[in-house]
């Protein structure tokens, strides 16, 4: 069933059913005009029937593909890919923080079952499960956003919960420019500015689409933890207050070139960058109680991180042979960097007092250890396409191959310290000292072709393809 057709037929059941109790009680009231003696009527709230629901669309796709618009978002006033997915039904962020949307999950599945696409296209994200932060897109560049529910023969087999195609703003569908000033200012008194800007104009024979955008990221955490020894709560275990800050910055941007080639034919360029730099800094303190003594624990920690994430494609679709060929290539690169630093001060004996001095109260200085991890990844990912489809009598006929190379490259170098009295604190990576590494390479290269039929009737449509 349409989706237009079934929202008005259900508008058209709740305006029946809003006017219902309004025609009875107005029945009853001409029956008995003398029932009002108790005084006048009460003044009801304004029902507003709309004719049109803000809802996701359909698209011609016999796979089922959900789409929301800006429509649907502007509302929200969302600033990142991750405000506007988290408002769509069946997406999660289940591994993510207070306030963060980065890795995708669609069906309750991990993020790395469910693909993440730009403009079609595959990105390699930040994990190695392929798993994409797509909190670092800002909503400015987006035009609307496709959930594919199900798998199909011409897209590549390692979406099992499904695809999230993230389609940016258009040459040919967006006119003029848009820019975005605001700022945030959290209860501690940061405040963190944003900017975005989207312009479209004619060049070279074509239509060009600009856009750059700005954003300070902040998230202030504080949590406090009691753990006590089982249900009752009358014996407590431990204790832990914890504060944690995220502050760094977003910047991104976007270019994409369209023009018509001849009568049938179209040629496009698209490209998109995005960096992260953030902080994110962290200070625990803990006391373990137990019958013999206390144990109180500082335990600092650091993990600043650069990431950078950009890829470019290129389009071709011209008619042939009475049909549509299509020839694609795409190219996009994931660097991170980022050290890792974690450090626990340990007093044994008395009380805490950390407002003071840690442990002053009766307790001993046992011992202050770090540890340091130095982080380094590089991803590489290179694609081509080539597809045809045309008419085969009653249905459509497509056949293509995707080819496809991925390279990922990986070091995790690790460091520790020990003091050797109360009070030193390391300097990284001078003063740490190695304590292993790991180095991983992974490889992938895959071909699918691949066939497929459709057919679109008034009574049903049906697809198969391998």
């Amino acid at each position: 069933m349409k989706r237009n057709a079934l929202a008005t037929s259900l508008a058209q059941a709740l305006f029946c059913a809003a006017l219902l109790p309004a025609s009875l009680a107005a029945s009853a009231q001409n029956q008995a005009p003398d029932a009002g003696t108790a005084g006048d009527p009460k003044q009801l709230d304004t029902v507003v029937v709309q004719a049109e629901i803000a809802y996701r669309d359909r698209t011609d796709d016999i796979a089922p593909t959900l789409v929301y618009d800006l429509e649907y978002f502007q509302r929200f006033e969302p600033a990142t890919v991750g405000d506007m997915l988290k408002r769509l039904p069946g997406v999660g962020f289940v591994g993510s923080d207070i306030m963060e949307y980065d890795g995708v999950q669609l069906r309750g599945l991990g993020g790395g079952y469910t693909q993440v696409l730009i403009n079609g296209k595959k990105v390699p994200g930040a994990g190695d499960d392929r798993s994409f932060y797509v909190d670092r897109i800002p909503a400015e560049m987006v035009d609307h956003i496709e959930i594919k529910r199900s798998a199909s023969a011409n897209r590549s087999g390692d979406a099992m919960a499904g695809a999230i195609n993230i389609v940016l703003r258009d040459a040919y569908a967006f006119d003029g420019s848009y820019v975005r000033i605001g700022a945030n200012r959290w209860y501690d008194g940061e405040t963190n500015p944003t900017f975005g800007a989207v312009t479209t104009f004619d060049a070279f024979g074509g239509r060009l689409l600009a856009g750059v955008n700005v954003q300070d990221r902040y998230r202030r955490k504080q949590k406090r933890s009691d753990r006590y020894a089982d249900a009752t709560l009358e014996e407590k275990t431990s204790w832990e207050d914890q504060t944690e800050v995220k502050d760094g910055r977003d910047t991104s941007a976007n270019l994409s070139w369209a023009v018509d080639i001849g009568e049938t034919g179209s040629f496009g360029i698209d490209g998109f960058y995005v960096k992260t730099k953030r902080d994110v800094s962290e200070v625990s303190f803990e006391e373990e109680l137990d019958d013999d003594e206390t144990i109180n624990l500082r335990v600092p920690g650091l993990d600043p991180y650069d990431q950078k994430n950009y890829g470019i494609g290129v389009e071709y679709k011209y008619a042939m042979a009475g049909g549509i060929t299509e020839l694609s290539m795409d190219h996009a690169r994931f660097e991170n960097r980022q050290a890792t630093t974690e450090g626990e001060e340990v007093f044994v004996g008395g009380a805490g007092n950390w407002d003071d001095h840690w442990g002053t109260d009766g307790a001993e200085w046992d011992e202050t250890v770090y540890k340091a991890d130095a982080v380094s990844a590089r991803d590489s990912e290179f694609g081509f396409r080539l597809s045809h489809d045309r008419p085969i009598g009653a249905a459509e006929m497509e056949f293509g191959i995707d080819w496809r190379r991925k390279k990922r490259e990986g070091l995790v170098a690790s460091y520790e310290w020990e003091a050797g009295e109360q009070g030193q604190v390391p300097l990284f990576p001078l003063d740490y000292e190695p304590d292993g590494s790991v180095a991983s390479v992974i490889e992938e290269r895959r071909l699918d072709p691949y066939l497929m039929f459709s057919g679109k009737g008034e009574a049903f449509s049906w697809e198969a393809g391998l």
